[in-house]
């Protein structure tokens, strides 16, 4: 497995509020980048997308075992071509919470080469789309 982290940001809620915003899988949808990502859809615990390339991601809650700090984990589900792990890390902060986005791919070197900048460009946008969602206090 190899593992992809986003940048760390701050947001202007508690841990348990951003818990709570994100068991509605929808909120993930608005996260996502316009242009980038299309064809967002939710249903109970499973959402899709398609991302760059029409590449359709298909990705399901798992939340059994979740280690501390980790508010939610979704995982790949067929027909998804790449298996891998979404999940969202937070922690108490003075000014609300700080979280990031990690992922645990099992990509052999050649994918990793192709889809690691996607990856990263597309963390970076999801934690400035949860900064915009749930700003600090000015």
């Amino acid at each position: 497995m190899i593992s992809f982290e986003g940048p760390k940001v701050v947001l202007g809620i508690s841990v348990s509020v951003l818990s709570a915003e994100l068991k509605d899988l929808d909120i993930i949808g608005e996260m996502l980048p316009e242009g980038e990502v299309k064809d967002f859809k939710s249903e109970g615990d499973t959402c899709s997308f398609k991302v760059k390339g029409g590449v359709a991601i298909h990705l399901e809650k798992d939340l059994e075992n979740l280690p501390e700090g980790m508010i939610l984990r979704l995982h790949t589900v067929a027909p998804s071509p790449v298996k891998f792990s979404l999940e969202v890390i937070a922690e108490d902060h003075s000014e609300g919470c700080s979280c990031y986005v990690h992922s645990d791919a099992d990509l052999n070197p050649f994918t990793r080469m192709m889809v690691e900048p996607a990856l990263n460009s597309l963390f970076k946008k999801m934690a400035e789309g949860m900064v915009k969602k749930f700003p600090t206090s000015p």
